[in-house]
């Protein structure tokens, strides 16, 4: 299971990172600007991955930097599949069902990344956010906060992860551990939005420098039919499901995270593009998590994912045997000459 999960996952991810070159909208100048710094805020803001390929362009490997903007997309995707499996497995405890669950990604994924804007933030935002909500779970801190810092440095919507933390936290934890780690998260926020701020102060600025203001453009672009319809098939459609059943999740961590999605939306309609579907990455775990766990809830596809994990490992043992049998001859006929 793991070795085909793999080659699912790399032949999957391949295809998905072609698609996000080939049939993106790059920004003219964007990949170079970003690099040597010099982009408009509040794109530049997300420096991580620019900055990452600007140290590897250092070393002669001989790449160009649209090449290593490429690699740390694919390697993202790929990270990106196996968190999400580990994800599902933590509520399904099924690894065959976790592994097909977690490619069925490569069905939302292209909705949300391929036909928009290519920027070298929009998919390891998404890699951060499941990691970060997988630590959340765990409780993992001392992995946490690293996360949370270089994840902040990529994007700034990090902050959707502390307000996960307090939605899935309240009532179950104790009062004061839980806004410690919020007061601490915010302070983060602030020094390394502030930090970015000052380095590039002088640089061109978009809308406010922070934020567009977009409301009344959505508004109006709610009255067009295809981009609402574009708006509708957010994350492939797999919302409308999960807000039909969400009562029936019987996981309180994922029915309670669901409600970040919320001020997500909100918050978007305020200062996102309607129809951009990149902007609305972070929540894809979110959503899919809930999904599969929905589906893992329906009646016999338990029994049915564990009749056939049951089977996959009885034959890999069956030929496993055969393999060894087959093997004996031979090393007695080894050992006789």
């Amino acid at each position: 299971m793991d070795i085909g999960f793999a080659l699912a996952v790399l032949g999957l991810a391949l295809q998905f990172t072609v698609a996000r070159f080939y049939e993106n909208k790059v920004p003219p100048g964007a990949p170079l600007a970003l690099l040597q710094g010099i982009y408009a805020v509040p794109f530049q803001y997300r420096a991580l991955i620019p900055l990452a390929v600007r140290a590897l362009l250092q070393v002669p490997t001989g790449l160009s930097f649209m090449w290593l903007y490429a690699a740390f997309d694919l390697a993202a995707v790929l990270a990106l599949c196996i968190v999400m499996r580990g994800l599902i497995f933590r509520f399904a405890g099924n690894r065959l069902f976790a592994a097909l669950a977690a490619l069925g990604m490569f069905y939302v994924l292209p909705f949300n990344f391929v036909h928009t804007f290519w920027y070298p933030s929009d998919i390891p935002s998404v890699l951060f956010f499941a990691l970060g909500v997988f630590l959340l779970m765990e409780q993992k801190w001392f992995w946490y906060y690293p996360l949370f810092l270089l994840a902040t440095f990529n994007r700034e919507t990090t902050i959707y992860l502390t307000l996960t933390q307090i939605a899935v936290s309240i009532g179950t934890v104790r009062r004061i551990g839980l806004w410690q780690h919020v007061a601490l998260q915010v302070l983060i926020w602030c020094l390394i939005k502030g930090t970015l701020w000052f380095i590039y102060m002088g640089n061109p600025v978009v809308g406010f420098g922070l934020f567009e203001n977009q409301l009344w453009a959505n508004f109006e672009a709610l009255a067009d039919w295809r981009r609402l319809a574009t708006y509708l098939m957010n994350f492939g459609g797999i919302w409308i499901p999960v807000v039909i059943w969400q009562h029936k999740l019987a996981q309180p961590f994922v029915r309670r995270a669901l409600l970040v999605c919320v001020v997500q939306m909100l918050v978007l309609g305020m200062v996102g593009v309607l129809d951009e579907m990149r902007v609305y990455g972070e929540m894809i775990p979110v959503i899919y998590l809930a999904l599969a766990v929905l589906v893992w809830q329906v009646d016999g596809v338990s029994k049915v994912a564990g009749a056939m994990q049951l089977w996959l490992t009885g034959a890999a043992a069956g030929i496993a045997t055969e393999l060894s049998l087959e093997a004996e001859p031979a090393n007695a006929a080894g050992a006789q000459l």
